[in-house]
């Protein structure tokens, strides 16, 4: 019975077809997994130190932490400065269609020996009270310019700049993703661990019960030396056991300092993570719509596409007016009225005539990087799909573990149990019953490791639907807005004439041409021939989902 329909989607923009699937529920119908009836007639066993494993209150939760590290993790803020960095290229395209004005102040002085032409030229006064002659004079000239139109130039590089934004924007949602990933594994480890360490202290005292137990016995004649000795070795092996757990403990705690940056206090459970998916075809369409990498690669290609247009757009005609006003006068004595003040209006068209081949090895080396761009679409696209596989497994094998592992401590509780009452009657072995304590415990241990490893899973796909957002998994916090900046950025220096002109330098701007992608021949050497493929993409899932809902019994054929 499977778990997906198979519906076929075919990505045929690049000549490659990927498989989604059709609609079906997230899980199966089947009778829940239960112990043998014969222990329905029997209570439920108490065990002993069953009465020390009650937690304490807690004082910290996955939100605190959460809020704590969208304020002070390093990483991610750094990634926002560098978001910050891409977004004023809005900026620096925008202002290449606004006003410029310089101010200009030169000076020049001049000593000049004068050869014998010269001095016959100068009045005889002149020669005889200074042989030298000597020039002084100051300039002030102040340039206003105005882009009429730059061939499209500018509009291109906004588009392009305005593009990167977006593909900044959709990589920072991406390390967010990531690092709330890697939090909430270091939330559950230190719950894990400080649960498995509590487990591991209280089976070191279980067994130095025990072993008080088998001496007694040994000293009443019912038992030997061997017996204690296979107590000390299981007690000795559980104060190992525990020593690794103090140390795993540490390490977990280690690694929530450094995502968070403060201690762990007393953690409270994990609440349930919102937006998971009803069935792995409405994890495919939502990995589809809000994947980040995807988002942010498609975003890289618009991008790629308008320098295109921006390289073309190299070859095209600029014309800007330009007003100068300026005083050219001596500078010493310097007398305000002998200056003249110069008015000066002048409109430039300049007309690319030849460049040497630089304008089109621009355009090519534009269009080869958007064909690339192009490219890591659907390679992206490839590696989005086998991570939802991966977590959606990953989280269907921890529910199915945790299931088999929540029977199997109910059934070692009754073994425990059984075995240590059995021994006191003198018909099991020391043996039995270390094993049976030993089974106990280990089991206790593995389940700890499935709920944490089902509630990573689930935390990992939700990121590779876009859904693992701080603004999600909090009622109020520090929530990041990064469209904020990017709106700064485009506003610094705006004046009111700026839609104007930026019309008519659109009015020129080329369109984007992308080249056709070329691929090598297929079948020249049938020894590279790649092989056809094997299965579809959904015979890689596990074929059960996790326990709730119920499957249907047969699935949809591919069409």
């Amino acid at each position: 019975m499977k778990m997906l329909g198979a519906r076929q989607r075919a990505y045929v923009g690049l000549g490659l077809i990927l498989i989604s699937a059709g609609p079906q529920p997230l899980l199966w119908a089947r009778e829940p997994a239960r112990l043998s009836h014969a222990h329905d007639a029997y209570p439920d066993p108490q065990l002993p130190f069953d009465d020390v494993e009650a937690e304490e209150s807690a004082t910290d939760s996955l939100a605190t932490a959460i809020a704590d590290t969208l304020a002070s993790n390093p990483d991610l803020a750094a990634r926002r400065y560098d978001l910050r960095a891409i977004d004023d290229e809005i900026g620096i395209a925008l202002s290449g269609i606004r006003p410029t004005v310089d101010a200009q102040v030169s000076g020049n002085y001049d000593y000049i020996i004068p050869g014998t032409i010269t001095q016959s030229g100068r009045p005889l006064s002149d020669r005889l009270n200074d042989p030298h002659i000597q020039r002084n004079a100051v300039a002030t000239q102040i340039i206003a310019t105005q882009p009429i139109t730059t061939g499209g130039r500018v509009r291109s590089a906004t588009n392009a700049a305005i593009a990167a934004s977006a593909a900044g924007r959709e990589s920072l949602r991406g390390v967010e993703g990531d690092v709330l990933v890697a939090l909430i594994a270091a939330y559950c480890d230190v719950r894990r661990d400080t649960r498995a360490l509590a487990i591991r202290q209280k089976n070191v005292r279980i067994l130095e019960a025990t072993l008080d137990e088998v001496v007694a016995r040994r000293d009443a004649g019912e038992l030997t030396r061997t017996d204690i000795a296979q107590a000390e070795t299981q007690l000795q092996a559980a104060r190992v056991q525990l020593n690794g757990a103090e140390a795993q403990l540490e390490a977990s705690r280690a690694q929530f300092v450094a995502i968070v940056g403060r201690e762990p206090g007393t953690l409270a459970a994990e609440p349930d993570l919102p937006h998971l998916p009803g069935s792995a075809d409405e994890a495919f369409a939502l990995a589809e719509l809000s994947n980040p990498d995807l988002a942010a690669a498609m975003a890289t290609e618009r991008a790629s596409r308008a320098r295109i247009a921006a390289a073309q757009a190299e070859g095209n005609p600029t014309l800007s007016v330009q007003g100068l006003a300026g005083t050219n006068g001596p500078a010493s004595p310097f007398d305000r009225r002998e200056h003249d003040v110069t008015f000066t209006g002048r409109a430039t068209l300049t007309i690319p005539l030849l460049a040497g081949g630089r304008v089109r090895s621009q355009v090519a080396q534009a269009r080869n990087r958007q064909s690339a761009d192009l490219l890591r679409i659907e390679a992206t696209r490839r590696q989005v799909i086998q991570a939802v596989i991966g977590a959606w497994n990953q989280w269907v094998t921890a529910e199915r573990n945790m299931e088999a592992q929540a029977l199997q401590l109910k059934a070692a509780r009754i073994y425990y149990d059984g075995t240590f009452e059995e021994y006191r009657e003198g018909l099991r072995s020391t043996f039995d019953v270390l094993y049976a304590q030993n089974s106990l415990r280990e089991t206790e241990v593995a389940l700890l490791g499935s709920k944490r490893d089902r509630y990573v899973a689930q935390a990992a796909l939700l990121r590779q639907l876009g859904q693992l957002e701080a603004g999600k998994l909090m009622v109020a916090g520090p929530v990041y807005d990064p469209a904020a900046y990017a709106r700064k950025a485009a506003s610094r220096g705006a004046l009111p004439t700026d839609v104007v002109f930026r019309t008519i330098d659109s009015l020129g701007a080329p369109p984007a041409k992308p080249q056709r992608i070329e691929w090598p021949a297929r079948g020249a050497n049938p020894e590279l021939t790649p092989p056809a493929p094997a299965a579809s993409q959904e015979k890689e899932l596990i074929q059960h989902g996790p326990q709730g809902v119920a499957q249907p019994a047969k699935a949809e054929q591919p069409q």
